[in-house]
């Protein structure tokens, strides 16, 4: 959709930039101490033009020369990279009181995402919203979810056994169902279900779109947002007009059917009914539009991340055959070969723990995650830090040879687990994913599911031969492996697995009736 969109802006815009006086040059200030070092930017462009496509790349290799943490100019905001855990843990965690803010950005409210709680300034309505969000998904919360998590994962597995080509849209339908069923009461029956539809659309936009180049663009250039769209060239404007309307729909057509079911008596637990009830019929319309923006969020945020996490784990299968095989010993010495996977099962299985956080390490489906911002100026190591974005999931340092795909990391000699549970992938401080607690329990019901029904293998060509898989992801706000050509093999027959997930013979159901 973008594809050369900020480069083919560049040149003009530098000029225009310039012209209008949209760049605000960095001046020095000898009444604080200096930027951490960096790369010297050009004028007016900064290091735009020193940056990788995938901007993180950039920003970890720059680690080698100039450290944990570095400044970066991008046109005309200074940007602090935090490139270790420890700074992580020193700034998000041990000044969360300052850094818990976000940046502003012009650009929220033309792609309507000014009511998410990822983008919320740090004050009331943040705490509103991450209020609503920790009733819902605290995690005395979870274990009431397993059930749907469950029954979601076995109809993952049907879906699966009819058509394994299609298995990127069976892992985004495992986790549309999940969130829609927490937070709408919703569950839905086909791939072309209306709720899954919207949303889709909705997300798929916003994260094609928002890439941190394209959000470092538009910032620089406003007006690239007020050019008509009948104008040639005006492809943010279009995508706004565009993402307003899919915003819209995502906000009340979910929350309408919730509420209507509530209406009848007819709604069971989930977000939107357990946050309202606690209105105990005072309609205060504020709280009400927070619980609304709330559940959209859910499914942006924890649906994307969630099959895009599970699509880096089927590639990692593929790619480390002995892996997928060591990990299949592990469920078939824990469950036998009667019965699927039950959440009782997860303290032991360490092995298929460790699978899981080196898919989550290995190639991170956010590795920018949000900029933090300061409420206030801070001075750290020396350096003044105005505001942070972070890229630390190659850090050599603490995973040697990061591109690896080696779970070992995570288990101690003893072949326990140890304790580092991936904090990286779920952000610090007082912006830490809220939901991480049911998204860990949705990527441990999946995975381990997927392993026990089904093994995963290159695809043949027409010569018998292995098709070799030479991995490609995306580059947007969510970041996953580009689809690849695999083989999903059962390790059971139909009728066993049919027993098994309880949903009756497959052959006498069709994939629109799970």
């Amino acid at each position: 959709m973008f594809d050369g969109g900020p480069k083919l802006y560049l040149a003009t815009s530098a000029l225009a930039l310039a012209v209008l006086g949209c760049c605000r040059k960095y001046l020095g200030n000898d009444s604080h101490p200096p930027l951490p070092p960096g790369p010297n930017p050009l004028p007016i462009l900064g290091n735009v033009l020193s940056l990788d496509t995938r901007i993180w790349l950039s920003f970890t290799s720059w680690k080698s020369t100039y450290g944990d943490i570095i400044h970066v100019r991008l046109f005309n905001k200074n940007v602090v990279v935090v490139n270790s855990e420890e700074v992580a843990k020193d700034l998000f965690d041990g000044n969360s009181s300052i850094y818990s803010d976000r940046p502003h950005s012009s650009v929220y409210a033309p792609f309507g995402t000014d009511f998410n709680i990822a983008f919320l300034p740090y004050g009331d309505m943040w705490r509103l919203h991450r209020r609503i969000f920790h009733q819902a998904f605290r995690p005395v919360a979870v274990p009431a979810y397993h059930a749907v998590q469950l029954r979601c994962a076995h109809k993952m597995l049907s879906r699966l056994l009819q058509d394994p080509a299609n298995y990127k849209s069976h892992l985004q339908m495992f986790s549309a169902s999940v969130v829609l069923s927490l937070v709408y009461d919703y569950e839905p029956k086909a791939a072309d279900d209306e709720f899954v539809h919207i949303m889709e659309k909705f997300a798929g936009l916003l994260v094609d779109c928002l890439t941190p180049l394209n959000t470092t663009v538009m910032e620089a250039f406003p007006f690239l947002l007020q050019i008509p769209t009948w104008f040639p060239g005006s492809i943010y404007k279009r995508a706004s007009v565009n993402i307003l309307k899919a915003g819209y729909d995502v906000k009340e057509i979910p929350f309408k059917y919730t509420k209507e079911k509530m209406a009848t008596g007819q709604a069971g637990p989930c977000l939107v009914v357990d946050s309202l009830s606690r209105m105990n019929g005072f309609e205060d319309d504020a709280i009400t539009d927070a619980v609304k923006a709330s559940a959209s969020v859910a499914y942006t945020a924890g649906s994307e991340t969630t099959s895009a996490t599970l699509l880096v784990f089927l590639l990692a299968m593929v790619l480390n055959p002995d892996v997928q095989a060591k990990v299949q010993a592990e469920i078939d010495r824990v469950i036998g070969n009667d019965r699927l996977p039950e959440f009782d099962d997860r303290a032991a299985m360490p092995y298929l723990e460790a699978v899981m956080r080196e898919s989550l390490r290995w190639n991170t489906v956010a590795p920018l995650g949000l900029p933090h911002a300061t409420t206030t100026s801070h001075i750290y190591k020396g350096y003044y830090i105005p505001k942070v974005f972070r890229a630390m999931t190659n850090n050599e340092e603490k995973y040697p040879n990061p591109q690896e795909f080696k779970p070992e990391r995570f288990l101690q000699e003893d072949g326990s687990l140890s304790n580092d549970r991936m904090p990286l992938a779920f952000g610090w401080g007082r912006r830490i994913c809220v939901g991480q607690h049911v998204a860990d329990a949705s990527l441990w019901i999946a995975m381990a599911s997927f392993l026990a029904a089904f093994s995963v293998h290159n695809a043949i060509d027409t010569h018998g031969k292995e098709i070799p898989i030479v991995p490609k992801f995306t580059t947007g706000l969510v970041v996953q492996p580009e689809k690849f050509p695999c083989r999903i093999v059962p390790r059971f027959s139909t009728k066993m697995l049919s027993r098994m997930t309880g949903l009756g013979s497959f052959a006498q159901h069709r994939i629109s009736e799970f």
